[in-house]
């Protein structure tokens, strides 16, 4: 080991050494989140003091003066109205970032104001401290980096603590099937399990390192995480690499373990979880009992009813890289994926916009960060999902401690998300666009179309007008995945070709009753 590699160790080492100082226990776990939702309105106006109008060259600061609050008004608005109202009224007032802004797309362009950013602009200014930094999956083609530091993740695990112990699974074995680094899922969870002493017993993860696309620092820092842990005491498990095709082998430790332990859970992404109970199914393998936590992807109702069709519980998570938690399940809703929003982290609202593919009418989610050691700071920002709200009481310990706002049925209106990973479907139509035109086609000649089989797999089906000639199916799709190693999306090109994502059709692309072709359309179930 090089004199360089020994000093990051050591680094590493002694960084979880304070992280793990003090283990994050229930009392302590319910005590920070009832300290925070009574701060709430305290925690933001702070925060926007010093990360919008101390911050010259914050673009939040330049929308609020713009609508001309200062932050006397805003700290007057908050303590007449309250947090959300003021928040709607500045919606109103044109305070805002769209998706397309938030991601440094086009300008931010309202009334006599135009305002140039980067996706830097909106990162926090008051992060201290070391931490990590995370890339998302592919929203655009680098992905949007964010800084997490340790007092971050360590809120984090408050509300994670208090998810086990409202389900019963606080001393339940527990499995990720979960990427490794580059892909931010399988560490993020990690990290928030140890702050409660919570590792995996196993953890599979969809990806190998030993891609060419992996570099030497993710496998450094991978590795001086797991032994960094072990110096300390902490018993981890080495990531097992379980493709995609190899769900049956979860399958089997959740039938192992469930009987001789009485209780398990795997953290996984909604279309893994599919899979582990197709391979259940298909083997005669009895997980009946089991509980998986889902993500990265909607459960919807055909998937929840095909998961509990092999007697195991799917509890749903949501989780955006730019915000880490936003809510989690108590199971007492009445819809599967129904959640409370973490409202001791986020404020959330909605704003009525037409999506960018498609043109439809959806109430899309605007959130607002509360706490100052948020990677990326939100205020009334868009990042692209939609959904139903509802308040309503409720008695478990997320409604005791005041989180009354639930939210369900999440989308993302302009996202394509399989197998948990997620591109924006104009960046997807338009990398699809490249081979077809390398093939002599044009903008009009292809369509994607969205479906699922019985288990609710998903499926992005590639219409191709039948006059286009010399398209093979086979080498179509991994034309269409090289572009996208191209553009660095080396994670979602592995996963999807494990998964055969992506399939050709031979038909002529749907169009509107005005003519108008649209992008992406909603097919009927396929039982391929």
């Amino acid at each position: 080991m090089r004199i360089r590699d020994i000093k990051l160790l050591a680094q590493t080492t002694w960084a979880l050494r304070a992280y793990l100082k003090k283990p994050m226990t229930v009392s302590r776990a319910m005590d920070d989140i009832k300290k925070r939702m009574d701060g709430r309105e305290d925690n933001f106006l702070a925060l926007a003091q010093k990360a919008f109008y101390d911050n010259q060259a914050s673009p939040y600061r330049k929308l609020l003066l713009w609508a001309g609050c200062d932050y006397a008004d805003l700290r007057d608005s908050v303590k007449r109205r309250g947090l959300e109202k003021t928040l709607q009224k500045l919606k109103d007032e044109g305070v805002y970032i769209t998706l397309e802004e938030f991601k440094s797309k086009v300008p931010i362009s309202r009334n006599g104001l135009t305002v140039d950013t980067c996706e830097s602009d909106f990162d926090n200014p008051l992060v201290e401290g070391t931490g990590f930094q995370y890339t998302t999956s592919g929203s655009r083609s680098k992905g949007t980096d964010v800084r997490y530091n340790w007092d971050f993740i360590s809120e984090e695990a408050a509300n994670e603590l208090i998810l086990y112990e409202i389900h019963g699974l606080s001393h339940s074995p527990l499995a990720f099937w979960l990427p490794v680094l580059p892909c931010v899922s399988g560490i993020h969870n990690f990290l928030m399990n140890i702050r409660f002493r919570r590792p995996p017993d196993r953890w599979f993860s969809q990806l190998g390192t030993d891609g060419v696309w992996v570099s030497r620092k993710h496998r450094r820092s991978m590795n001086n995480i797991l032994l960094s842990c072990r110096i300390l005491g902490l018993s981890v498990p080495r990531p097992e690499f379980i493709d995609i095709d190899s769900a049956v082998k979860v399958a089997r430790w959740m039938e192992a373990t469930q009987k001789n332990k009485g209780s398990c859970v795997v953290r996984t992404y909604v279309s893994s979880a599919v899979r582990i109970v197709k391979a259940a199914l298909d083997n005669g393998i009895d997980i009946s009992g089991g509980v998986i936590f889902t993500g990265a992807e909607p459960l919807t109702p055909n998937r929840a009813e095909f998961i509990s069709s092999a007697g195991v519980k799917a509890l749903p998570r949501y989780v955006a890289t730019e915000t880490g938690l936003i809510a989690a399940s108590c199971g007492k809703g009445d819809y599967p994926d129904g959640m409370h929003i973490y409202l001791d982290r986020l404020a959330i609202i909605q704003r009525t916009r037409e999506t960018i593919v498609g043109g439809h009418k959806v109430d899309a989610f605007l959130l607002t960060s509360l706490l100052r050691n948020a990677g990326k700071i939100l205020l009334n920002t868009d990042i692209g999902d939609f959904g139903g709200l509802t308040v309503r009481p409720c008695d478990c310990l997320f409604g005791q401690l005041g989180m009354d706002v639930h939210v369900s049925g999440v989308r993302s209106y302009d996202k394509l998300t399989c197998e948990g990973m997620s591109l924006l479907g104009s960046q997807l139509y338009d990398t699809v666009g490249e081979v077809i035109e390398d093939a002599g086609g044009s903008p009009d000649d292809y369509q994607f179309w969205e479906t699922h089989d019985d288990s609710g797999l998903a499926k992005l089906v590639v219409a191709v007008n039948p006059k286009l000639r010399g398209l093979n199916g086979e080498k179509f799709t991994l034309a269409i995945l090289d572009k996208l190693r191209g553009k660095n999306l080396h994670i979602t090109s592995q996963l999807w070709e494990q998964a055969k994502v992506l399939q050709l059709v031979r038909a002529y692309p749907e169009m509107t009753k005005g003519f108008k072709l649209l992008q992406i359309t909603q097919q009927p179930q396929s039982h391929a």
